[in-house]
């Protein structure tokens, strides 16, 4: 026994050497042999084969499974629907639609659409990762020892296998930029530079099983240009730029990640400052023109949201970048849940843990859509753009277009919404005859027990614009 297993660890350095050799010499060429897509293809099998298992005995037995919603919505005690209706005209408040803002309140805490946006997707069902169905619990044998050896599968040969081409795949971009460095600027450096890049980015995307499709190539970004995307984990990164390189515009790092940012600024300008340099807005803006001007320089890549959000949504994009005149070259990413979660939450993991959660997992699939360029229309803000660029990504990746900022995730609301949502209340319960009726029996009192000052007051709820009068309300509020 001893003896067969010392046979079969001398072909195992072969083994991965022939492995790694397959994968990284398609990607000096920029082609594929198709070994990526038909593991998917077999996934996508192995994946219908266990939701049709879990049907079945979900048919005859109880199987925990996860949904969208935490909660029902739903309202059966009091026969309104929405804020909205409250300020209709006409409208009486009655004593049992408290029992609406109270569940409003319990929804909000419990399922609210902001905070859900900062963690990981729920799959309708298993795809046989135990990290995505919260932990593994037994369905059935057959499903059991195809997740055992799925697991074996993944941590015992894809994992060292993963670990062995990003390390390949780091070591060929340090010893192909260092050089570039020293390197006068040229146009043979530049283009010794752009295959350099390309290849770099390939092998990483290859040592994560990334399979990406893009879609609508004729709008690639051009040189002059600044592309914006949404943004779910660093590795969008990687996918963009093994397509075409980039000037990437972000924050310096410490750990790997200010490794990694540090030998890419070897060969290609990118546009790096220091934390205490984003409040600089002027500076930030300077710095981008200045990289823009030059025709050599890369288009600029930088992800509006500031922060990583879950695949599901796009939320607020900082106007800062669009209020430079330059043409806006809009890319949706999109992945595909099933095959791993991509979502980085930087908060919970460091980058070489999130790294070896990635390395873990099936695969990577994603699609990449390019839009076609976008420019400031006269007379509009600098927000309007923004926020038009974004709903243009969120409509093409099929994700939800968020209004609020993703720095929610890093901090807690501002006092503005919540005073927002006080106000429409308030002026609720004073249209109503209870209301009045107090108010009547208060007139008698001392004016200081009780203030009113009413304005029209602008309020948007569920995408409609209503008007109503606000009210300052002091001890009888």
């Amino acid at each position: 026994m001893l003896s067969c297993l010392s046979q079969i660890s001398e072909y195992i350095p072969h083994l991965f050497l022939t492995a790694v050799m397959i994968i990284v010499l398609p990607a000096c060429v920029g082609r594929e042999l198709g070994i990526r897509r038909a593991y998917i293809a077999a996934l996508m099998r192995l994946f219908e084969f266990a939701t049709k298992r879990i049907e079945r005995e979900r048919s005859r037995k109880f199987v925990m499974s996860t949904s969208d919603n935490i909660i029902e919505v739903e309202n059966k005690i009091s026969s309104l629907e929405s804020q909205k209706e409250m300020l209709q005209e006409g409208y009486e408040f009655q004593f049992e639609d408290v029992t609406f803002l109270v569940k409003s309140g319990i929804e909000a805490v419990i399922d609210d659409e902001v905070t859900k946006r900062f963690s990981a997707e729920d799959l309708p069902s298993w795809n046989l990762l135990s990290r995505t169905n919260h932990s593994y619990h037994y369905i059935s044998l057959r499903l059991s020892i195809m997740w055992f050896l799925g697991l074996i599968l993944r941590y015992c040969f894809l994992f060292p296998l993963r670990v062995i081409m990003t390390v390949g795949g780091c070591f060929w971009m340090f010893i192909t930029m260092l050089p570039l460095s020293v390197m006068p600027d040229s146009s043979l450096k530049r283009k010794i530079a752009y295959f350099v890049n390309l290849v770099s980015f390939r092998i990483c995307c290859r040592a994560f099983s990334a399979v990406v499709t893009y879609h609508d190539e004729q709008y690639l970004p051009k040189p002059g240009g600044i592309c914006v995307a949404n943004h779910t984990t660093t590795l969008d990164v990687c996918l963009l730029m093994q397509h075409r390189p980039y000037a990437v515009l972000g924050q310096i790092h410490g750990g790997f990640l200010g490794w990694f940012e540090r030998t890419l600024s070897k060969c290609t300008n990118h546009v790096w400052f220091e934390r205490s340099e984003v409040r600089d807005r002027q500076f930030v803006i300077r710095r981008v023109r200045d990289h823009l001007d030059d025709p050599n320089n890369y288009p600029i890549l930088l992800f509006p949201e500031g922060t990583c959000i879950n695949n599901t949504s796009v939320m607020m994009f900082k106007k800062g970048t669009f209020e430079i005149p330059s043409i806006i070259y809009p890319v949706a990413i999109k992945y595909n849940p099933w095959f791993g979660d991509a979502f980085w939450n930087s908060s919970k993991h460091s980058m070489l843990q999130y790294l070896a959660v990635v390395m873990t997992s099936w695969a990577i699939v994603a699609d990449v859509w390019y839009l076609p360029p976008m420019e400031r229309l006269p007379n509009e803000e600098a927000l309007q753009f923004a926020g038009r660029v974004k709903a243009a990504i969120a409509r093409k990746g099929g994700l939800v277009d968020c209004e609020f900022d993703g720095q929610l995730k890093r901090m807690n609301i501002k006092a503005f919404y919540r005073e927002q949502s006080q106000k429409i209340v308030s002026d609720i319960i004073r249209k109503s005859k209870y209301f009045s009726e107090s108010a009547e029996s208060n007139d008698a009192g001392s004016p200081s027990e009780r203030t009113l000052a009413s304005n029209e007051t602008t309020f948007e709820i569920d995408g409609e614009k209503i008007q109503t009068s606000e009210s300052n309300v002091g001890k009888g509020t």
